[in-house]
């Protein structure tokens, strides 16, 4: 996916456009280069890309340009994705950097992420994340928080497929399943996958789930945690938790 920044003012329309990754290296270093350090408040940051039923606008009380450096530093940066469908995504943070070269833009320090539709509202909490506007994919490396009506999910880091897309699919790594009512633990796998537009956990590799006096082992294991109910698993055992 190709995006494009435009930087909208108040008084002032500054255009750095575009800021692609290109092959050759040399020659995207030279038009990217920018000779003079400045700063510029109140911006608004519109990224186009080629899917016209999603648009994408960060913005931000101040934003920092070191000619010496590859990267542009975002204070509290604000990321939006409307859909026509009038689903939402938003993603906050105190922080942001934008590399002009690798066309990542990082969020650093409280950041949330935000999913909202008609049928749920879903939070994200973590310290550190990476958008790749490549391929619209968000990373965290760092722990992360998941939060939705029916379950919680606490893992060591994640990836969000499609981020400025309609589908999502949501991989937790090294993750543990929390029931919001009780905070006890329900169950946990090496690898989440979590389709939005689904109620289905796909965990894969160890993976556990308790229910009641007993724990079920598989190696894969497909879960409903709206009917906290166990659609599939793939070479699985009991075992008597008592």
């Amino acid at each position: 996916m190709k995006l494009f920044f435009c930087f909208l003012v108040t008084f002032l329309s500054l255009n750095l456009l575009p800021l692609e990754l290109q092959e050759n290296s040399s020659k995207n270093s030279n038009s990217n280069k920018i000779n003079q350090s400045f700063e510029l408040s109140q911006i608004t940051l519109i990224l186009n890309n080629q899917n016209h039923d999603v648009i994408t606008e960060l913005t931000a009380p101040r934003l920092s340009v070191d000619s010496s450096s590859e990267k542009l530093s975002i204070l509290n940066p604000l990321l939006k994705v409307k859909e026509r469908n009038k689903s939402s995504k938003t993603i906050r943070a105190s922080r942001g950097l934008y590399n002009r070269i690798s066309n990542l833009l990082e969020f650093e320090k409280n950041v949330q992420i935000k999913i909202s539709s008609i049928t749920q509202n879903l939070l994200l909490n973590t310290n550190k994340l990476i958008l790749d506007n490549q391929d619209s994919s968000i990373i965290s490396p760092v722990d992360t928080y998941f939060q939705s009506n029916d379950f919680h999910i606490h893992s060591k880091n994640l990836k969000i497929v499609d981020f400025l897309e309609r589908q999502n699919k949501i991989i937790f790594e090294n993750a543990i399943i929390i029931n919001p009512d009780t905070n006890e633990e329900l169950g946990r796998a090496n690898k989440i996958k979590f389709y939005l537009e689904s109620d289905l956990l796909i965990m894969q590799g160890l993976a556990v789930i308790k229910q009641k006096a007993i724990s079920i082992q598989a190696d894969e294991i497909h879960y409903n945690p709206v009917l906290k109910k166990i659609i599939k698993s793939i070479n699985s055992k009991i075992i008597n938790n008592s």
